[in-house]
């Protein structure tokens, strides 16, 4: 069974002028109201350390659960996911921001680590961080992330599980084989184990430009070299072909839960992002073939 859409956006430039930003709130409200999406997932973007050479050159964003609340003035009944990379900030002060936003209302957290083993953070892991959530405040519902092509993740995300985490977002896929085998290997664990399988959101973006993909890349998604080569063959066919791929991923993940997962009544999501302003709209596109295939 397919089990919602989360719909993720990135919040605007700190250098953009207060219309600029309203319009942008507006402009995400409008998707969510149209779409009927009532969870709004907000990263927390900030200048990561990577290999090799960025695409985009990095803008400092404003605070994502301030911009959430933009958005929630113009669309009232819209949830907000705030993400939070815990292991950027000492202890206290992730202490201090769950207080603020739990206050405020939310009551969803995604939590997320850092991009480098080889960098000492100051803050706990998600583990501990989704530890000191559950102890303190366990009304909220806390996600993380999970990456399907990287080693022994059934492994990482049943430690998460037994730490307090109730739900994953994946980082972007444009194939279901690696998705498949952790999920099954998932399941397995959790029978073993006597755990709640959680609930997954499969990330999904569009992509119009060589750039976009090249982007992407930096940022850690993995694409099969055939899908690549396809892709980027014909500059001017890349929101098409993507559009291609997306939808076979779509079609794929359905016949995964009333296929291999129907008998585990294990249910699957949907987590739709944007990752450049510019593809905004095309996003909307994607949730609009997960909404026809819904019924």
């Amino acid at each position: 069974m397919v089990n919602g859409i989360i719909f993720e956006i990135i919040t605007p430039p700190q250098s953009w002028l207060e219309g600029k930003v309203r319009g942008w709130a507006s402009r995400v409200a409008r998707i969510l109201e149209a779409n009927s999406i009532t969870r709004l997932n907000i990263p927390e973007v900030v200048s990561e350390t990577r290999d090799g050479s960025r695409a985009v050159s990095f803008l400092k964003k404003m605070d994502q659960v301030r911009f959430g609340e933009m958005v929630r003035e113009v669309s009232p009944g819209v949830a907000l996911v705030p993400n939070k990379i815990c292991v950027r900030v000492p202890p206290e002060k992730f202490r201090d921001w769950v207080g603020e936003v739990h206050a405020g209302g939310v009551r969803d957290l995604i939590l997320v680590g850092g991009e480098s083993h080889r960098i000492e953070y100051p803050g706990w892991s998600v583990p501990e961080a989704a530890a000191f959530v559950r102890e303190n405040y366990p009304d909220v519902r806390l996600g993380g992330i999970t990456i399907f092509t990287r080693p022994r993740e059934a492994d990482r995300i049943v430690a998460k599980i037994k730490a307090g985490i109730d739900f994953f977002c994946s980082q972007i896929v444009f194939e279901t084989a690696n998705m498949k085998q952790v999920l099954a290997q998932l399941d397995r664990r959790c029978r073993e184990e006597g755990l709640h399988f959680p609930d997954v959101y499969v990330s999904l973006t569009p992509a119009s430009r060589i750039r976009d993909i090249e982007f992407m890349t930096w940022l850690g998604v993995e694409f099969p070299s055939a899908v690549l080569g396809y892709l980027v063959e014909e500059e001017e066919r890349i929101e098409e072909r993507t559009f291609e791929v997306v939808e076979r991923v779509i079609g794929e993940v359905f016949d995964f839960t009333v296929g291999d997962l129907q008998d585990t009544g294990i249910k699957l999501g949907f987590n739709v992002e944007h990752v450049m302003y510019s593809n905004l709209e095309l996003s909307e596109r994607i949730l609009g073939r997960i909404l026809g295939r819904l019924g």
